[in-house]
C-alpha cells in the first residue's frame, strides 16, 4: 500500500477521524481491485486490513446520567464597564447585574492574553500562551504543534457524549472586513473554526459570525480606521449579527434537548465596529458623557518599553485632535448596553424553556479594552483595563445567590471548572485550576495569581495579579508594580521601591520559564544537504523558520510539490508557502481561487497565475530554475511559464524566514487584503532547494 494513502489530514486528528479516513481510503482500494478477486478473498483482505465491512460507525460515548447542561456565553472586548463592577458610572447593564446576583460573581477575573485569538485559544484549550505558543491574532491556533493532540473544551465534551452546539464567535474570527468576507484578515467570519467541535453550528457549519447588516469600513466617525468605526443603525436588534445569534440560541434553549448539552454563544459586541441600533446610542447623550479618569503624567514613571505606543499620530493623539473622545466612549457604552440586551434575551429564553433548573450558566468576556487610559486605545497590553473581565457563574444547587469572590482568577480556569461541574474527567494538559472550591465556599482563598501574557517567544512579557498587587515584567527587564488597595487606577509605579522586592519576587515566581514554539523546531524541518547540494524539506502547515533557520537561497532555485484539499470559499485567497520578504523572496499562494507563484525582487513582484482550481483534492507543482524560468502547474489541467527578474538562482539570501500556511507575511496588506492562512487539509508539501549554481 502506498504510504501516501496513510498521510493524515484535518479530519484525522482524532481516533475517530483516523478510522473514517482509513475506512474511506481502504474502501476505495477494495473497490478498485474487487473485479479481480473472489468474494472470499475480498472479505479476507478486508478483515486483514481491519476494515469493518458493512459495519456502522462506532457509537459515541454517552454523557453521564443526570449531568447538567452548560450555557457558556462569551462577549468580545467587554471590560469592567459593567454596573456591578463599577468600571464606569454610566454603564447600563441591568441584565448582567441581575445575573451577577443570581449566581457567583468574580470581581477579580482576568484573561490570559489581551487579544482575541490568544485569549480564546487559552480559554478553550486550557493552555497558557506560553504552553501553546499562540500569541498573535494572525496565528492559526489549529496548526500549533503544542495543541494538535489536545482536545478543546467543546471537543472534549462532545467526545464524552454531550450535545455540542455553537452560535457566533467562539474561536477567533472577525467581521470579514468591508465585504463581510468568509475569510480574510484574522480569518474572516469563518475564522479559526474547529469544525469537529460541534454537533450543531450557527449560522452554518464552518462559519462563526453571521454577515453584518452594515459591513465595517463605512467611516461614519471620519477617522478612516477601517475596523474602528462607530455609528447608530436604524435597524431592529434581530437584524444585527448578534440578534441573529441570540434568536437561534434562544430557540435552542426553548426546546427540550434529548441529552445533556454544551451550548456556547458568542456575542460579538462590544467588539468594533461599534454599529448598534440607534436606541442604544440615544441612551447616552453625547454632552453628558463622562470620560475615563486619566493623569497627564501617568506615563512618566513607566519603563521605555511600556511607553512605545505614545507617539505622535497615535490613536490617542487623533482622538484629541478631532475632539472625538466623548464620541468613542458613547459608542462603547452603547455597544455594551446592546450586549447586555442580548444577554437578557438569552437568559429569558433559558428561563422560559425546559432546562432552566438543570443548566450551568457562565458569562464572561475574552478581554477588556482601553479608552484613553495611559494614552492607550484598543487592547494587547498588560494593564488592568485590558485584562480585567466580568465573570459570573450560576450552577443550580451549588452556587449561592448574590455570592462573590475577590480572589484573582483566570479565564484559563474555566475549562477545568466546567469539567468539575459536569463531574467528568479533566484532560491532563490543563494549566488552569478549577474554580469549584470558590463556588462551594466564596470565602476560600487561592495561592496563585492570575497571569496575563503580552508578546511571545523571547519578547514575551507577563503580568501577575493577586488580590492586592499587579506586577508587570517586560522582555527587556522593565517593571511595574501597583498596589490596588491604594491605587486602583494603576497610576503609581512602585517597582523601584526596595521595600516591595519580596512582593515582586513572590509574583514573579509564577511567570513561565519557557515560551514554547507553536511550530516545529528547525532541526525537525530542515535536513542536511544531499550529496549534490540539494535540500529536501517535507513541510506541514504551521511550520515557521526564522531567516537564520531557513535554508539558504543564494544561487539556488527551488521545486515545490503540494497536494491538498481545496475549498475556493475558504482558501481562495490563502498562502501555502512563502520565504523571504518583498525585497527578496517568493510565495505560492491563491488569489481569487487562482494558484499564483510570485517572486519578489527589490520591492517588485513578478507573478504567474494558473486557471482557478476546482473544489476538492488538488495538486500543484511550482519551480524556479537556474535560468530564471518560473513554472506553475496543476497536473492534468494546466501549466504556465514565466521569467524571474534574475537568473542563476536567487542573487542573495532573504532577510526573512520561511512560513507554511501563514496569512500575509510576504504579501503586503494593501495588495492582498483578504489573505488568510491555508485552512484545508494538506497531504503533501515538499520543497526542494536546488544545488547552488556554479560560478
Amino acid at each position: 500500500m502506498s504510504a501516501a494513502l496513510l498521510r493524515p489530514c484535518a479530519m484525522a486528528e482524532t481516533g475517530e477521524g483516523w478510522a473514517r479516513l482509513l475506512s474511506q481510503e481502504l474502501r476505495l482500494i477494495l473497490a478498485a481491485i474487487s473485479p479481480y478477486l473472489s468474494s472470499m478473498r475480498l472479505l479476507t483482505l478486508a478483515l486483514l486490513l481491519a476494515l469493518p465491512v458493512g459495519a456502522a460507525t462506532p457509537k459515541r460515548a454517552r454523557a453521564p446520567r443526570n449531568a447538567p447542561n452548560v450555557l457558556f456565553i462569551v462577549a468580545d472586548d467587554l471590560r469592567d464597564w459593567v454596573g456591578w463592577m463599577g468600571g464606569h458610572p454610566q454603564a447600563q447593564t441591568p441584565h448582567m447585574d441581575r445575573f451577577a446576583r443570581r449566581g457567583m460573581r468574580f470581581s477579580n477575573a482576568h484573561c490570559s492574553f489581551a487579544l482575541c485569538n490568544p485569549s480564546r485559544t487559552s480559554l478553550l484549550t486550557g493552555l497558557l500562551p506560553s504552553s501553546s505558543g499562540v500569541f498573535g491574532n494572525e496565528q492559526d491556533w489549529r496548526r500549533s504543534v503544542q495543541i494538535t493532540s489536545k482536545a478543546t473544551l467543546p471537543e472534549h465534551l462532545r467526545g464524552l457524549g454531550f450535545l455540542s452546539a455553537g452560535a457566533g464567535k467562539i474561536f477567533h474570527a472577525n467581521h470579514g472586513g468591508p465585504d463581510s468576507s468568509l475569510t480574510g484578515w484574522h480569518g474572516g467570519r469563518r475564522g479559526f473554526e474547529q469544525d469537529r467541535a460541534w454537533d450543531q453550528r450557527f449560522p452554518a457549519p464552518g462559519i462563526q459570525i453571521p454577515e453584518l447588516p452594515v459591513p465595517t469600513g463605512q467611516n461614519f466617525n471620519g477617522l478612516d480606521i477601517w475596523h474602528w468605526d462607530w455609528g447608530a443603525l436604524d435597524l431592529p436588534d434581530v437584524l444585527t449579527e448578534d440578534g441573529a445569534v441570540v434568536q437561534w440560541a434562544g430557540d435552542f434553549l426553548r426546546r427540550k434537548q434529548d441529552r445533556p448539552f454544551f451550548l456556547a454563544v458568542g456575542l460579538y459586541k462590544p467588539h468594533s465596529p461599534w454599529y448598534v441600533p440607534r436606541e442604544y446610542f440615544d441612551r447616552f447623550p453625547l454632552e453628558s458623557i463622562v470620560l475615563p479618569e486619566v493623569r497627564e503624567d501617568d506615563l512618566d514613571d513607566l519603563p521605555a518599553s511600556a511607553r512605545a505606543h505614545a507617539k505622535p499620530g497615535s490613536h490617542h493623539d487623533r482622538l484629541l485632535a478631532t475632539g472625538k473622545w466623548r464620541e468613542a466612549v458613547q459608542a462603547y457604552l452603547a455597544s455594551i448596553a446592546f450586549c447586555d440586551a442580548m444577554l437578557g434575551r438569552l437568559l429569558g429564553a433559558l428561563d422560559a424553556g425546559p432546562h432552566a433548573e438543570d443548566t450551568v450558566v457562565i458569562f464572561t468576556s475574552d478581554h477588556g479594552w482601553y479608552l484613553g487610559e495611559k494614552q492607550m486605545w484598543h487592547k494587547g497590553r498588560l494593564w488592568e483595563e485590558a485584562t480585567h473581565v466580568p465573570l459570573t457563574i450560576h450552577a443550580p444547587g451549588l452556587t449561592q445567590p448574590d455570592s462573590a469572590s475577590a480572589e484573582a482568577v483566570s479565564l484559563l480556569d474555566l475549562y477545568p471548572t466546567v469539567c468539575d461541574l459536569l463531574k467528568v474527567a479533566k484532560p491532563a494538559h490543563l494549566d488552569g485550576a478549577s474554580l469549584l472550591p470558590l463556588l462551594k465556599d466564596p470565602a476560600a482563598r487561592r495561592d496563585r495569581p492570575a497571569l496575563t501574557t503580552m508578546g511571545g517567544g523571547d519578547r514575551a512579557g507577563y503580568a501577575a495579579r493577586d488580590r492586592r498587587w499587579r506586577y508587570l515584567r517586560y522582555a527587556d527587564g522593565g517593571e511595574e508594580l501597583y498596589d490596588h488597595d491604594s491605587d486602583p487606577h494603576e497610576w503609581i509605579n512602585l517597582a523601584a521601591r526596595p521595600e516591595h522586592s519580596a512582593v515582586k519576587k513572590a509574583l514573579a515566581a509564577h511567570f513561565p520559564t519557557e515560551f514554547k514554539r507553536a511550530s516545529r523546531p528547525a532541526r525537525e524541518v530542515v535536513p542536511a544537504p544531499s550529496g549534490d547540494g540539494s535540500q529536501h524539506l517535507s513541510l506541514q502547515i504551521g511550520d515557521e523558520l526564522s531567516a537564520d533557520e531557513a535554508p539558504l537561497l543564494a544561487g539556488r532555485g527551488f521545486a515545490l510539490d503540494a497536494a491538498f484539499d481545496f475549498d475556493p470559499a475558504v482558501d481562495g485567497n490563502s498562502t501555502l508557502l512563502a520565504q523571504g520578504d518583498r525585497q527578496l523572496g517568493w510565495a505560492l499562494h491563491y488569489i481569487a481561487g487562482r494558484p499564483t507563484l510570485t517572486v519578489f525582487h527589490q520591492g517588485e513582484a513578478t507573478a504567474i497565475q494558473a486557471s482557478p482550481s476546482a473544489a476538492g483534492p488538488c495538486q500543484l507543482r511550482a519551480s524556479l530554475d537556474g535560468d530564471g524560468l518560473l513554472s506553475l502547474a496543476e497536473p492534468g489541467r494546466s501549466e504556465v511559464l514565466g521569467l524571474a527578474p534574475f537568473t542563476g538562482g536567487f542573487p542573495t539570501n532573504p532577510k526573512a524566514g520561511l512560513a507554511a500556511g501563514q496569512s500575509f507575511g510576504i504579501l503586503p496588506l494593501a495588495d492582498f487584503p483578504n489573505s488568510t492562512p491555508f485552512d484545508g487539509a494538506v497531504q503533501r508539501l515538499r520543497l526542494t532547494l536546488l544545488p547552488a549554481e556554479k560560478e
